[in-house]
């Protein structure tokens, strides 16, 4: 498939690396350019006595460079790769031996996987799964012990906390919300960790910052008691309150019923950090189901997040989802196709159908901390120091305050309705990309 500027772009790690890639891309700072069907290729001069050599596989897209830089993909990636969306292919077909080498590796490295699938599938004996259940069985009781002892540890720690007064919160040193956090991971339950280093940053967050915290407070009280009584739930709700708390599921663990196959719009992606990991989460809407699914990836330092999933384009696949009473988490199961798309998501026309939507996503499952929001005919406005999106009844709808995207959605809009993405968490809009005169645009 042909990539757009825009969508090159969004592969970049850091805004730094993006604006070093454009700088790149110029044909005078290239020299023996090539490609063919599957691969892009050049040599760059850096300021060492011998060229950078890059090579770039279409299908994936995957990259590599010579250069030292630690970043993936690298500058010279992006500025090749932003040289090819410019210009017309270079005629020079004729793979040079250094791309050639790095292109097999990568068919072998295919092949070895693809063969280690093969051998996954393959029955083991009645001894061997025996053996792995009873380790598996020995595993959970042992993590069902330190989540228990945590949690009794943190509902004692939340009512120290509402007992001196919630306002004492703002006098809390970091070092007070940070400790509990690192007992809940010592007990293995990162998903209350997260909550509990979320709540350090809520008195700092506006006016109404007591009525947030009472609000998050109440929910991991929820959810303490929720896992108390776990046993008696339904197996959707058991499942939320597991992940919540932080269980994880393996792919092959999912449930095949909970495989849907559609047309994917890849609305946006958005990178974080997280315990030491880099997290990046893909939104996506089924263009049939009308519905939305997340893709969540993790990589450790020195590791790299995969490519596979572009903003702007559209994938025909089945994507499986995680149990719940509101399955939202989805993992790629099979891609049949993927295609450049300019196509707006059929989202919410008003900002009360969000809202709507919102409020029954909650009531199934209310430690939901966010659900993509594909907002139709919306305009960006200003209200003092605060932004809005304005829907077509003149619903006013909060943009986050530390996107800094306000005057972007503004000049991309001109005053004049356009669809913005964003994560919605019941209070704000975060935007993550739009859609303006057939033209999409990450923010």
């Amino acid at each position: 498939m042909n990539y757009s500027a825009e969508q090159i772009i969004a592969l970049a790690p850091d805004a730094a690396s993006a604006k070093a890639g454009r700088s790149l891309a110029t044909a005078s700072k290239w020299q023996n350019v090539g490609q063919d069907e599957r691969a892009l290729w050049g040599e760059c001069q850096g300021s060492g006595a011998k060229p950078y050599q890059t090579v770039i596989d279409l299908s994936e897209p995957a990259f590599k460079c010579s250069c030292p830089s630690r970043k993936f993909p690298c500058k010279h990636a992006l500025g090749l790769f932003l040289l090819s969306a410019n210009q017309p292919a270079a005629a020079n077909t004729t793979v040079p031996d250094w791309a050639a080498e790095w292109l097999a590796k990568r068919d072998q490295q295919t092949q070895r996987r693809s063969e280690a699938a093969k051998k996954a599938d393959e029955e083991p004996d009645e001894e061997t799964l025996a053996r792995r259940a009873s380790q598996k069985a020995k595993r959970t009781l042992d993590r069902e012990a330190k989540v228990v002892a945590g949690l009794k540890e943190l509902e004692l720690w939340l009512r120290d906390l509402l007992r001196h007064g919630l306002a004492s919160a703002q006098t809390r040193s970091f070092d007070y919300w940070e400790q509990m956090a690192a007992r809940l991971i010592d007990a293995q339950a990162p998903g209350v960790a997260r909550r509990v280093r979320d709540l350090s940053r809520v008195p700092q967050s506006g006016d109404d910052w007591i009525e947030q915290l009472l609000s998050r407070v109440s929910s991991l009280f929820l959810l303490i008691k929720a896992y108390e009584r776990i046993e008696t739930l339904s197996t959707a709700t058991q499942a939320d309150v597991r992940t919540a708390i932080g269980w994880n599921y393996k792919e092959d663990e999912l449930p095949e019923e909970n495989v849907v196959a559609d047309e994917w719009l890849v609305l946006g992606q958005r990178t974080t950090g997280e315990e030491g990991l880099r997290v990046r989460r893909t939104w996506l809407w089924g263009r049939s189901a009308a519905k939305g699914a997340l893709i969540l990836e993790f990589a450790a330092p020195g590791q790299h997040l995969g490519l596979d999933l572009l903003p702007g384009t559209t994938v025909e696949a089945e994507l499986i989802f995680y149990p719940g009473n509101y399955p939202l988490r989805a993992a790629l199961k099979k891609r049949i196709n993927t295609t450049r798309s300019l196509n707006e998501p059929d989202g919410y026309p008003t900002g009360e159908q969000l809202l709507m939507t919102y409020a029954g996503v909650l009531a199934l499952n209310p430690w939901t901390e966010a659900i993509p929001a594909p907002l139709q005919t919306v305009v960006p406005v200003l209200r003092g120091e605060q932004w809005f999106a304005r829907d077509s009844n003149a619903r006013l709808l909060s943009l986050r305050s530390d996107a800094n995207s306000g005057w972007k959605l503004l000049a991309l809009s001109g005053g004049y309705p356009i669809t913005i993405f964003g994560e919605w968490n019941g209070r704000s809009l975060l935007p993550i990309s739009a859609w303006a005169d057939a033209r999409r645009v990450e923010l």
